[in-house]
């Protein structure tokens, strides 16, 4: 039980937020899309998606956005930069489970 309240944590303050951070980029280098726009389709404030874009986000997470294998990116940013919120959970849901090594119940968003 306390390696599954772990991985939940450990999703929650730095895989999650390290996913948003590399979906916010993506968003604004292939789409272009505003800070706004970023922030309402991943569900965060404007001032998250400014310091996901300017780098002023923690390190840790920042190194672990780096990380993330940009094919766990690429099979869904098409439908999240369209606003359609399955791939973003999928996609997030993915990045969380290559990352994140236990039994997660929400691995349900993850099947395509």
């Amino acid at each position: 039980m306390f390696k599954m309240i772990e991985g939940y944590e450990k999703a929650a303050n730095t895989i999650i937020p390290a996913a948003r951070l590399r979906l916010a980029r993506e968003l604004k280098v292939k789409y272009n899309l505003t800070e706004s726009r970023i922030a309402s389709i991943l569900g965060v404030a404007q001032a998250a998606v400014s310091k996901y874009l300017n780098g002023s986000y923690s390190k840790s997470v920042d190194n672990l956005a780096n990380q993330i294998d940009s094919s766990k990116i690429n099979c869904y940013i098409r439908g999240i930069a369209e606003g359609r919120d399955s791939d973003l959970k999928k996609c997030i849901c993915s990045i969380c489970a290559s990352a994140n090594k236990f039994d997660c119940r929400f691995s349900k968003f993850n099947s395509k």
